[in-house]
């Protein structure tokens, strides 16, 4: 009876032991057999292909670190037109070229990139051609897209572009569908160029009379480093014949200071000429403080190029009055009170530059497994160290920045 179990168990077929053992040959022959083979050839040309469309990467000896980890590195040593993840054919020349610049920073300046992109825009509307089955307010917003992603990929966006980047977003949102196509360029164009004049032309213009009348005989200002809209408020006190000395701090890498004290000095101002590590001795000798600002954020924590905030501190330490310019343009909605959350990184190897063209004692940094090098560019100023802000509107303090921000939506 035992036996006729177990041959009936086995339903006439094969034991367990022999099914399992012929499934096993089974699953070793199928990589061998010429439809396995077929698959992991193609999934080999599918990741080669992919890994050929992916942007290059920097290298992992950049100067990563792990507090910074969430912050793009932009690798300088290839052009930015080889890093593109999408056809090129869909990137105006325009676009091509700011970015170019942008990447090797022959545009740099909030205002002087805020007023690049602009002009890149302008030259993208006049050359666009709407599709007969599309309408202009839909198609043109998407035709843009890619434009603004390569540049975002070149060089991480200031708050200046994003703001102006949402204005125009919004009036070609808000265009009429019974405009015809020319109807709606001209009307686009005029709104760029209204943006310029009103945020950039007349808001510097404004702030200059402002800040002038802080200025008195006598006064010996520090400013930081380079800023157009500083340097005409100083170069417009000059020609209203206002006796006062300036100083200059500079810091590395790009030592702009330097332009700075030749066109002060090029215009009869008695400049002086520090590094940041004196900025701490010079102070005694100071009367104001005024710096630019590329942003101010919601919390009234002004984001300004890094070093302002060290600025800022000492000048309170000392009770110096420190003054801020920024037009309300670059006043933003984000929330932020250090450097890590928000900020970009620069090229690291920038800051082995000496005057003297000597080696630095770092460059062999990349060859240290513990030594990294990290090249910031903004840092934040808490709003208990400026004494007021100067904009186009009127002299602010930094708690007002809610109030600039919601008149500007209600504005919208």
């Amino acid at each position: 009876q035992r036996e006729q179990q177990g041959q009936g168990g086995g339903g006439g077929g094969k034991p367990k032991q022999q099914q399992q053992s012929q499934q096993k040959q089974v699953q070793q022959k199928q990589p061998h057999s010429p439809a396995g083979k077929g698959k992991l050839v193609t999934d080999n040309k599918v990741a080669v292909k992919s890994q050929q469309q992916e942007p290059a990467k920097p290298p992992d000896s950049c100067g990563r670190v792990e507090i910074l980890s969430h912050l793009k590195l932009y690798d300088r040593t290839i052009p930015p037109t080889q890093a593109l993840s999408f056809t090129s054919s869909k990137v105006h020349p325009a676009f091509v070229k700011l970015g170019v610049q942008m990447a090797r920073d022959i545009v740099v300046g909030s205002n002087a990139r805020c007023a690049a992109l602009i002009c890149a825009v302008k030259t993208f509307i006049s050359d666009y051609k709407c599709p007969k089955t599309k309408e202009i307010r839909s198609h043109l917003n998407i035709a843009l897209k890619p434009c603004f992603s390569y540049l975002s990929q070149c060089r991480m966006m200031c708050v200046s572009m994003e703001n102006f980047i949402k204005h125009i977003k919004l009036q070609i949102t808000k265009s009429s569908p019974d405009l015809t196509e020319s109807e709606a360029r001209e009307e686009l164009l005029e709104a760029c160029e209204d943006f310029f004049k009103e945020n950039i032309y007349l808001a510097g213009k404004s702030i200059t009379e402002k800040a002038v009348n802080r200025i008195v005989n006598g006064d010996t200002i520090l400013i930081f480093k380079k800023s157009q809209l500083i340097l005409h408020i100083l170069l417009e006190a000059k020609a209203q014949n206002k006796e006062f000395k300036v100083v200059v701090v500079d810091s590395r890498p790009d030592l702009s200071g330097v332009s700075s004290c030749e066109r002060l000095t090029a215009a009869g101002i008695p400049c002086s000429y520090v590094y940041i590590n004196s900025s701490t001795y010079i102070m005694k000798k100071v009367t104001k403080v005024m710096l630019a600002a590329d942003a101010l954020l919601a919390n009234g924590y002004v984001l300004g190029p890094v070093g302002t905030a060290m600025m800022g501190l000492i000048a309170n330490t000392y009770n110096k009055p420190v003054i801020v310019c920024c037009e309300t343009y670059k006043f933003c909605e984000r929330v932020q009170t250090d450097s890590i959350l928000y900020n970009e990184l620069a090229d690291p190897d920038s800051m082995l530059k000496t005057l003297n063209a000597e080696e630095s004692p770092v460059a062999g940094w990349r060859e240290s497994p513990n030594t990294r090098l990290v090249n910031l560019v903004y840092d934040t100023t808490p709003p208990a160290l400026v004494s007021i802000v100067i904009t186009e509107i009127a002299e602010l303090p930094c708690s007002s920045a809610p109030v600039v921000l919601r008149r500007g939506a209600v504005k919208m």
